[in-house]
């Protein structure tokens, strides 16, 4: 049985679920009634979610159909699904799933401050939603020197990259880097490039660097991958990291890091660098 096969029972049988757990009442409707099951019918639910009921009685039969971006945020607001079943349903109906929030969070439980502490004299750091960098160690400072230097809304990777000849003289191969870094951007943020916070970043971008509207208007997507980032640094000289990013389990911010082999000589330089502060 194929992958696509298996995801459409498993949205069938996802929605069959959440049918059977919302209770007349919770959409308006009378309770009374002997019911064979608990639950909305399915014809109540097409009929509140604006479908026909041969339709959406396909759906929950795995049948090979899909829904629309419309019609499933029609079925979230029927059965009442929270943002975790939100996006869960978006995602076995082979969509990206709407961005929980609109606006990038600027703040850091002091939980992942500690961790980032921990990964000294190695450069971490952690982003937003919008790449813009909300908390650093001082590994990190060896990377982007003072980012207290820059404005809250200036301390982003695609800014820093694009605007800054600091920082993009510190890339082995620059033209590579900034692609990727956009490819990945457009891929993370999905529909989010339409929220008011994204798009002014973008068009701010877009207005500052040619090379970044170039790279912008080519719409090309990247995954991302760990692999060894190598970079020319002031006083390092030639180095190679192993870049790293973890998403946090509770938001959507991520822990990137580059880190030296321990025990290494880039390790020991590292060390005191940031111990001369």
């Amino acid at each position: 049985m194929g992958s696509s096969t298996n995801r459409r029972r498993e949205l069938a049988e996802f929605l069959r679920s959440r049918r059977e757990r919302r209770r007349p009442e919770d959409v308006g409707l009378a309770p009374g009634g002997r019911r064979r099951t608990p639950g909305l019918r399915r014809e109540e639910v097409a009929a509140l979610a604006g479908l026909s009921v041969t339709w959406y009685t396909w759906l929950e039969q795995g049948r090979e159909i899909r829904g629309s971006r419309q019609v499933l945020r029609s079925l979230v607001d029927v059965l009442g699904l929270d943002a975790v079943e939100t996006a869960h349903l978006f995602r076995l109906a082979g969509e990206v799933p709407p961005s929980e929030t609109t606006t990038a969070s600027a703040e850091v439980s002091a939980h992942y401050q500690v961790l980032l502490d921990q990964l000294d004299p190695n450069p971490a750091f952690i982003l937003n939603r919008r790449f813009d960098v909300i908390a650093w160690n001082r590994g990190c400072e060896l990377l982007y020197s003072d980012l207290t230097r820059f404005p809250p809304a200036r301390r982003n990777i695609l800014w820093l990259a694009f605007a800054s000849e600091e920082v993009r003289s510190t890339s082995d191969d620059w033209e590579r880097d900034a692609a990727q870094s956009v490819a990945l951007f457009r891929a993370q943020i999905g529909e989010g490039v339409l929220h008011p916070d994204i798009a002014a970043l973008i068009a701010e971008l877009e207005a500052e660097s040619e090379d970044f509207k170039r790279l912008w208007h080519l719409k090309d997507l990247a995954a991302f991958t760990s692999e060894s980032r190598k970079m020319h640094h002031p006083k390092l000289g030639r180095v190679t990291f192993e870049y790293i990013k973890m998403h946090a389990a509770d938001n959507e911010q991520t822990l990137v890091a580059y880190l030296a082999p321990k025990g290494s000589e880039l390790a020991r330089q590292l060390a005191e660098l940031v111990e001369r502060g």
